[in-house]
């Protein structure tokens, strides 16, 4: 793997660099504090829920993709000539960002049947370990899909397809194939899944508050409100984060190289997932220390 650490020369370069060094040095410095804090308030949580296994899972996403930001971050100032580890990196990339929309789309599932089905949520000890060994199952079962399909499609990600260890060469495109699963596997049904769990889990709370005498049940109103506002802002999230950049993947496919300035940023917006997913965290947490009080 050769370094190159230049000056570069070209305006556009420049600018493609500077954006580059000024955008993900903070969403990394933020994401590593973040979700680095969020996993030591994980390890001291007393009884753990099929919740907590899903958004431990989300949050080890995210903590592997923010740890290998500054590689990215140093390849602006040093460029690396395309090789095995650029794959490598760009592999670790498209599995954490996928785990990422995968366990986000598990999650609303998983809230939707809990607001849908109460009494399905059954205080035995036996029902309790079986939905978290289902969670558990769920969570692997993620890894090793996404990690399969990187694994099918690294064709697309070889040295050859590179121009840089981040960028696929103009005249390179990825295969429909690759592109259609990334769009229909990777957003379609998962965006199709959790805006409509999430828009009818939000109707039933919504429908609830109703039938509940705000004077007598304050509290229960409040929580109900705070989770309305946690489904609303998770969808909002997952829309702004991962919908420009599969927009950038068919803009690439179709027009190449014309589009680079939207995709640069729509990449980016997608990496910030990985500190806006905090939120859910702390809303998580912040309940489960506030029982304990």
């Amino acid at each position: 793997m050769a370094l190159t650490c230049s000056l570069v020369s070209n305006v556009s370069d420049v600018a493609h660099v500077t954006f580059q060094r000024v955008a993900y040095t903070p969403v990394f410095i933020l994401g590593l504090v973040l979700n680095a804090s969020a996993l030591w308030c994980f390890t001291r949580i007393p009884q753990w829920t099929e919740t907590h296994i899903y958004m431990l899972n989300l949050l080890l996403a995210d903590l592997l993709l923010t740890l290998f930001l500054p590689v990215r971050i140093f390849e602006t100032y040093c460029p690396m000539s395309p090789g095995m580890f650029c794959t490598f990196l760009i592999c670790v990339h498209y599995c954490n960002m996928y785990v990422s929309i995968f366990t986000i789309t598990a999650i609303s599932i998983h809230r939707y049947v809990a607001v849908m089905f109460p009494m399905q949520k059954q205080p035995s000890r036996a029902s309790e370990a079986r939905r978290k060994k289902i969670a558990s199952g769920t969570c692997a079962f993620i890894w090793l899909a996404v990690i399969t399909i990187c694994t099918i499609f690294s064709r697309n990600m070889l040295p050859d397809q590179l121009l840089t260890c981040y960028s696929r060469k103009p005249y390179k495109k990825m295969t429909l194939a690759f592109l259609l699963v990334l769009e229909i596997l990777g957003y379609l049904l998962p965006i199709v899944i959790i805006t409509t769990c999430s828009t009818q889990a939000i109707r039933t709370i919504l429908k609830s508050l109703k039938k509940i005498h705000q004077h007598s049940e304050d509290e229960i109103v409040d929580s109900r409100k705070s989770v309305v506002a946690i489904i609303t802002a998770n969808m909002i999230v997952f829309m702004v984060c991962f919908t420009p950049i599969h927009l950038g993947y068919v803009f690439r496919y179709i027009f190449g190289h014309t589009f680079h300035v939207f995709y640069d940023v729509a990449e980016c917006l997608a990496t910030t997932n990985c500190c806006l997913d905090s939120v859910g965290y702390y809303f998580l947490l912040k309940k489960i220390f506030r029982d304990k009080r």
